[in-house]
């Protein structure tokens, strides 16, 4: 891949409005658009060598024109006229003349000469043709790599984000940036470059040979070109207003799709398939009838721009019926004529194309620029020999100002040892654990693993030590191997079949019909919950992490299933520093020590015994537990 652009301080590009854009004076919307052009032009760089190829191969195909022209005035004057031809032809600027052979159409192979001499047209179409081609090849080229190297910046970007940004965030719309508006903004450095090099050199090219050919009939047909630009900055507010509502509503579309999807499971619980497919197509008529006025404007332009180039075509008509200009003549000139306004339609078109783009470009640079609020010092050290020692000190945190998450928390956890976390919901277990794992940044305290504070480790250094099973299992559209080995993208087979096995997974992994190849489906929606546990839980063993957090790791076994996972952790945990979560007690009453929390803050830490008979709150936790275990059995009972 391409040297990271974002690295060199790259000029920032500024969010417009859609009222903004759609004010502008084309001259200023087009200045805005230079902005994210130079930006883009930093991804272009490492392929300039390919990218100035497709530049020249333009700059030709452009110039091909004058010789096209050039080619048909001498085959029209063989063929049409019977003129043997000019012994020479004089190149326009250079003065260079070419001599040309004397052609004869007399004789009984005149058709054959006719037939030769009228080829060179198809033989120029060919050259023409071909340079064109090798143009869009090279541009295409560029434009792929490009595109390869923008969404892999922009998605890296986002993965390196912190969950605070996730929790912010649309997940439909972070799709439609990193798959739709990289690929528009990528055609800048293609499409948009050969548009924006082969029309206005082939313009030139045809325009000066007209003037070569004749001046007089050059200024009479174009002196109504200029009037050509009228059509086109007469729909251009318009274009650029519907082109820029297109791409929110673009995102705003993959926003809706991506929730149901996702949510599959809610809406069908719900009955609500009908209410989500009325919003599906609502926002997409709204999306299309977008798509149409901008069509449409741009589509009018075409035929105003021929309408108004026509009149030059008139004035040239009238130029050569007061000149008695013969109809050979006048038809290299119309030729011409007619090979110049397809040109100006395509430049016509290319407001749109900028509009989209300007759009694009603002959000992926968005993203590439907005800055990490969890990242690695330069000189982050990597954690190697891990122990497992942690320590809190003096932690506090908000997730919002003014709502405290933890507050000044003291905790020293010491390895080889299990902690449970126990307390209501809001206690701050939860947040425990992601200030862990470093999701997040404590206000205040310091987190401290082996030592060292976590933020001066690095953070895949730092995940790298730690196993996690969470009580919300995740699995991927991936086979079942493959999800264990996630946790250790270098086990081995016998590996993950260990892995497996302790967490009681490896029977109905068996069971399968396809066993550790079967396919899970989307988060795993083939297996029950409880299967989904236990392979969520296979991929921690796999991991072998000297530190193992447990967010209710159980909550989804049965009783039997819980027992032999139980002992299984037992197993795993030994010279590993193991952090429970856990809302039934009767899962972690053998733990080193309970951590009561309440509030954000630690109540009391003992083991089990002593705690039950000095924390008034964690007894009245376990007795309103316990009883209510023994009440559910006396209630199952037969009378």
């Amino acid at each position: 891949m391409a040297e990271n652009p974002k690295e060199k301080a790259p000029p920032a590009v500024r969010k417009l409005t859609r009222r903004e854009v759609s004010g502008m004076s084309t001259m200023q919307f087009l200045a805005e658009a230079l902005v994210p052009a130079k930006r883009l032009y930093q991804y272009v760089h490492p392929y300039r060598s390919r990218f100035f190829t497709g530049v020249a191969f333009g700059i030709l195909a452009g110039l091909f024109n004058a010789v096209m022209i050039f080619g048909m005035k001498y085959v029209f004057e063989i063929v049409l006229d019977g003129n043997p031809g000019k012994q020479s032809v004089t190149v326009p600027m250079i003065d260079y003349k070419i001599n040309l052979p004397q052609i004869s159409l007399d004789g009984d192979n005149a058709i054959w000469v006719v037939i030769g001499v009228s080829m060179i047209i198809p033989f120029l179409m060919l050259i023409r043709g071909l340079l064109g081609y090798l143009q869009t090849y090279c541009m295409m080229w560029v434009g792929q790599k490009v595109l390869y190297d923008l969404r892999s910046t922009c998605f890296t970007r986002l993965m390196r984000q912190s969950l605070s940004f996730y929790s912010k965030q649309k997940a439909g719309e972070l799709i439609q940036t990193v798959f739709n508006q990289t690929r528009m903004a990528a055609s800048t450095g293609s499409d948009l470059a050969a548009n924006l090099v082969k029309h206005p050199i082939s313009m030139i090219a045809i325009v000066g040979t007209l003037f070569y050919i004749d001046w007089i009939f050059a200024i009479c047909a174009l002196v109504v070109f200029p009037l050509c630009l009228l059509p086109v900055i007469y729909v251009s507010k318009k274009v650029r207003k519907a082109g820029g509502k297109e791409e929110e509503e673009a995102g705003a579309l993959m926003v809706l799709m991506q929730e149901a999807f996702s949510g599959v499971r809610v809406v069908k619980s719900h009955a609500r398939e009908d209410y989500e497919i009325k919003r599906f197509n609502s926002a997409s008529k709204l999306l299309e009838q977008l798509i149409m006025r901008w069509k449409k404007a741009i589509a009018i332009v075409g035929p105003l721009v021929e309408t108004v180039a026509s009149l030059g075509i008139a004035a040239g008509l009238a130029y050569a019926w007061a000149t008695e200009m013969t109809s050979v003549d006048f038809l290299i000139r119309y030729a011409a004529l007619i090979a110049l306004y397809p040109h100006a339609k395509a430049l016509s078109q290319l407001q749109v194309q900028l509009q989209k783009t300007i759009v694009a470009t603002t959000k992926v640079f968005e993203v590439i620029d907005r800055p990490l609020e969890i990242d690695d010092k330069p000189d982050a050290i990597a954690l190697e020999g891990c122990r497992g020692a942690i320590e809190l000190e003096n932690v506090s945190f908000e997730y919002k100002k003014g709502i405290p998450a933890l507050v000044d928390i003291n905790l020293k956890m010491d390895p080889g040892k299990t902690y449970a976390l126990v307390g209501q919901s809001g206690a701050g277990k939860s947040t425990l654990f992601s200030l862990l794992l470093r999701f997040y940044d404590p206000d205040k305290g310091t987190v401290k693993v082996d030592g060292h504070d976590i933020r001066d480790i690095q953070q895949t250094s730092l995940r790298d030590q730690i196993g996690i099973v969470n009580q919300d299992t995740f699995l991927f559209h991936d086979t079942v191997f493959n999800n264990i080995r996630y946790g250790n993208l270098n086990a081995t087979k016998e590996e993950v079949y260990a892995a497996a096995e302790q967490a009681h997974a490896h029977d109905f992994i068996l069971a399968q019909e396809n066993g550790y190849e079967t396919v899970v489906g989307d988060k795993g929606g083939n297996l029950s919950g409880g299967q989904q546990q236990r392979i969520t839980i296979a991929r921690a063993f796999v991991r072998n992490a000297p530190i193992l957090l447990l967010d209710e790791a159980t909550s989804a076994l049965d009783s039997e299933a819980e027992h032999h996972i139980q002992r299984a952790t037992e197993l795993l945990s030994r010279g590993k520093t193991v952090i429970a979560i856990a809302h039934r007690l009767s899962t972690i009453l053998q733990a080193d020590a309970i951590v009561m929390m309440k509030d954000g803050k630690i109540i009391d830490i003992a083991p089990h015994a002593e705690l039950l008979g000095r924390c008034k709150a964690y007894k009245k936790l376990y007795d309103l537990q316990f009883e209510g275990q023994a009440r559910a059995i006396e209630n199952s009972e037969p009378s």
